[in-house]
């Protein structure tokens, strides 16, 4: 048993080849720490926009879209902004953006009679 475990001197390991480079059970942890990095960003947004979860998920991706950078890389960022204050300017802006574009869409229909809008778009109501 003993022999398994360890290598005699003229007993080296074969070098890994680049595919083998990261061990198979690696790769179900790093997609773990990923998928909870993208739920805080998700919570983040959830806070910023008052949006639930579907909605916030929506955001990250459409911030995602808009700045040319993946999923996990946004996520990373907005999580780390948290505790840090920092956010690179054009990642703030899309971020903003995306969340005033699903405030807007998410805006129930006024009560009483909408025939009616004043100059500015609001319903007025029919007395």
């Amino acid at each position: 048993m003993s022999q398994l475990l360890t290598h005699g001197p003229s007993e080296q390991p074969a070098p890994r080849t680049e595919n083998e480079q990261i061990p198979q059970a690696a790769q179900p942890q790093r997609d773990g720490v990923r998928q909870a990095v993208v739920e805080h960003a998700t919570g983040v947004v959830m806070a910023l926009g008052r949006f639930d979860a579907g909605k916030a998920g929506t955001v990250l991706s459409e911030v995602s879209d808009r700045t040319g950078i993946t999923l996990g890389r946004v996520a990373e960022l907005l999580a780390a902004w948290v505790p840090t204050g920092e956010l690179n300017l054009g990642l703030r802006i899309a971020l903003e953006e995306a969340i005033r574009d699903h405030q807007h869409r998410a805006r129930p229909a006024p009560a009483g009679d909408t025939k009616f809008r004043d100059g500015e778009g609001h319903a007025v109501p029919q007395a």
